[in-house]
């Protein structure tokens, strides 16, 4: 490209001429910037594939760039000695390297952006290995010991097989990367884009301009015949499409900030929403937690928690709570609630119960695949290390909140154990109401009763003792054998009155229950109440016998004796039986007899049993059966 200019003929293309050291050091600046830019920008962060091919387009700049400014060195030098041959071989060495840098990234950045440019992936290779066929062909054929046509063959063949083909290889990328920006939003590069593209490809237009060779095309397409017919050496049009296609490249680089801009909107918008959201979950969790805190119903507060996580978590359309049910040994639905505009499939119901079952069992969450419609979503609630239950919760789309739906749930075992207390608690003050009002009609019944029998028994025996002894008194000196005789009958009299205050203390406190037990206590009390009355009183006990405590008998006492005095009394029974079983866990007392009225007589009971059973480490059971 040097030395084989053509005379000028004055003003500007003599201006060029004679100022070409000057273009190629512009020529060289305008590539060494370029690739400056493109270096300094290919070190960002950045989601854009363009990124990843960058490092060899300004890699290609500064190389091109310095074997510029090497050429313009080599315009003003003199002489032949061997270092200019020397920084010329580096020059035509550095020219190819740039070439193959360009291809590649050409080449790297098609593969990117479209698969379809996947075969191109070994162009870089192909086209080095033919440029250095090419040389090595020549080397051995024609080579007479002179570099200089040598040097001048390396140049020409780099731009035909290097220059040519990367330049135009980059123009297509800068087409395909149009398409590309397009697609992800970045239209207002397109044009720039279409420049570098233009810029490219007269960049390879203008590398068949080579230096004079023998072999065509380089002997009829040279700078000669190109100054020849233009007066304008071609360096300056090289020169003018290097800058333009720096500037439109520069302006491409603009899009890292543009991405970068909308980066940080987009990561503003997702922290912003990350941050409402949050705020929604902290407002669901604390409504919640308030409809938990403020009712120990166990029924409503369920509804009311069912209905604020369905209204309050998104996509969640519709929801189930599932209780362990002791009676029925499987989880039982008790609340659902779903929004009114939901629409949901006719096998909903199953899907949850099946979910909620599976989550219930593993103790784990279940999830059910998507469908078109919806899915079911089922996390279990467990108290301690014991499930009690499971919440379905059936959604429109994919969950964001899980960790929230799971505080929830143990919010809700929170919740559901409480309530449950809440429960046994009002049971038993109920009961202990109850019982207190059954404690205080027995102590007025056994008031009533030892009035009674002290009026119609003891008193009416102590009336009847002191008239006789009144009479025996008057009898005494008149007739002394009657006096005798009423002595005597007074005497069984008092022994009888003696007898019923026995009976009468022995009901009140039996001296076999503290001293005996419970079973030898029951057993004197049926003996003795079978021995006064005309009905037959059986008394069987089952399981290995043992002393229990004195409360637990006494209360086990009283209720087999009131039972018993209601069956004597009332019932007009024939036989009764009583039944005391005894097993590791539970002592149950049973009776029965040939009557309906028994049932009616032990019924009063049933209560105290229950509040003592409570209040008792083992339980017993008070049943009552007619025959």
């Amino acid at each position: 490209a040097r030395g084989e200019d053509a005379p000028m003929n004055g003003g500007f293309p003599e201006f060029c001429q004679s100022n070409l050291p000057l273009i190629y050091g512009l020529y060289g600046l305008a590539f060494f910037v370029a690739g400056i830019v493109v270096a300094l920008e290919s070190g960002r962060n950045s989601q854009l594939r363009l990124t990843h091919a960058l490092p060899f387009l300004a890699a290609f700049g500064i190389t091109h760039g310095i074997h510029e400014w090497i050429e313009m060195f080599l315009l003003t030098a003199t002489g032949t000695n061997l270092w200019l041959q020397a920084l010329q071989g580096i020059s035509i060495v550095l020219l190819a390297a740039s070439f193959v840098l360009l291809i590649e990234f050409a080449v790297r950045l098609m593969r990117l952006l479209d698969e379809k440019y996947l075969p191109f992936r070994h162009a870089t290779l192909l086209l080095t290995a033919l440029y250095l066929v090419l040389l090595a062909a020549y080397r051995v054929a024609y080579f007479d010991g002179n570099e200089a046509p040598f040097w001048r063959f390396a140049d020409i063949m780099a731009r035909y097989t290097l220059g040519i083909p990367g330049a135009f290889l980059a123009a297509g990328a800068m087409l395909v990367q149009r398409r590309a920006f397009i697609r992800e939003g970045y239209a207002q590069f397109s044009r720039d884009l279409i420049g570098a593209a233009l810029a490219f490809a007269w960049y390879g237009i203008f590398q068949l301009i080579v230096p004079p060779a023998e072999f065509f095309p380089a002997s009829h397409i040279n700078t000669a015949t190109f100054l020849n017919y233009t007066d304008i050496p071609v360096q300056l049009f090289r020169a003018i499409v290097g800058a333009l296609g720096a500037i439109f490249i520069v302006r491409v680089l603009r899009v890292f900030e543009t991405e970068y801009a909308r980066r940080l909107e987009r990561l503003n918008r997702e922290r912003f929403e990350t941050q409402e959201r949050s705020a929604q979950e902290l407002t669901v969790l604390f409504e919640t937690c308030r409809i938990l805190g403020a009712s120990l119903d166990l029924n409503v507060l369920l509804h009311q928690a069912i209905e604020k996580i369905v209204t309050s978590v998104e996509p969640v359309v519709a929801g189930t709570v599932f209780l362990f049910d002791a009676r029925e040994h499987a989880i039982v639905a008790r609340a659902a609630y779903h929004r009114a505009n939901a629409a949901l499939p006719p096998d909903l119901s199953e899907r949850a119960r099946v979910q909620a079952q599976r989550a219930f069992e593993t103790q784990a969450l279940a999830y059910e695949p998507a469908n078109a419609q919806s899915s079911v979503l089922a996390l279990p609630l467990i108290s301690g290390a014991t499930p009690i239950g499971a919440i379905s919760l059936t959604h429109a789309g994919a969950f964001s909140n899980l960790a929230v739906l799971q505080t929830l749930a143990r919010q809700l075992v929170i919740a559901v154990e409480n309530a449950r207390l809440y429960e046994r608690v009002q049971e038993k003050e109920e009961l202990r109401g109850e019982l207190l009002e059954r404690v205080v009609a027995a102590q007025e019944e056994e008031r009533k009763r030892l009035a009674r029998e002290l009026h119609d028994q003891t008193g009416q025996t102590l009336t009847g003792l002191a008239m006789g002894l009144h009479s025996v008194g008057a009898m005494v000196q008149t007739n002394p054998t009657l006096a005798a005789q009423r002595v005597q009958e007074l005497e069984r009299v008092s022994a009888s009155a003696v007898d019923d205050l026995r009976q009468m203390i022995a009901d009140l406190r039996p001296s076999q229950l503290d001293d005996l037990g419970l079973v030898p206590a029951l057993r004197e009390m049926a003996n003795t109440l079978a021995a006064r009355s005309q009905m037959q009183v059986e008394f069987v006990t089952n399981g290995p016998r043992r002393r229990l405590r004195a409360q637990l008998e006494t209360i086990l006492y009283r209720l087999a004796q009131e039972a018993l005095n209601n069956a004597a009394r009332h019932s007009k029974a024939q036989r009764v039986t009583m039944r005391l079983d005894f097993s590791a866990r539970e002592i149950r007392l049973d009776s029965a007899c040939k009557n309906a009225l028994c049932w009616q007589a032990a019924r009063s009971k049933f209560i105290l049993n229950r509040a003592a059973a409570r209040g008792s480490p083992r339980e017993f059971h008070w049943n009552r059966s007619q025959r």
